[in-house]
């Protein structure tokens, strides 16, 4: 069974649609204060999603989509490492002039940015040793 254009969209947007779903129902339930129920739904979609990909006749992801997904994530990380640079410093010396105190959420979110920025040079150092 050859796949078409339709069959591939309709398969590609319930992918997408199984992820979205999961991840919204996974926040708003735990924002309910249900967060196992979160857990388990999120789990649901998120393998019904995956099922979904390695069950479907259709090729859902090609090489174009690859170089999207490159792009994208390039775009993420410097648009990220961009803001922190300018946002974290700031903070750090409106904190030492006593005009800003750093709420517990905006630590996490600190170290939440410097955990990815490690697991990016992790990541880079390992494609680096790929080539």
């Amino acid at each position: 069974m050859t796949a078409t254009a339709h069959s591939t969209t309709t398969y590609r947007r319930t992918y997408f649609g199984l992820w979205a779903v999961a991840t919204l129902a996974f926040v708003a339930l735990i924002a309910a204060d249900y967060p196992l129920v979160g857990v388990g739904v999120f789990a649901v979609g998120a393998l019904a999603a995956t099922v979904l990909q390695h069950r479907s006749q259709t090729v859902m992801f090609d090489e174009r989509d690859t170089t999207v997904f490159q792009e994208a994530g390039a775009n993420t990380v410097a648009v990220v490492g961009l803001s922190s640079a300018v946002a974290f410093p700031t903070l750090t010396a409106l904190w030492a002039l006593g005009l800003f105190d750093w709420p517990p959420w905006l630590a996490h979110l600190a170290w939440f940015v410097t955990g990815l920025f490690a697991l990016w040079g992790l990541m880079l150092a390992v494609a680096r040793a790929k080539r």
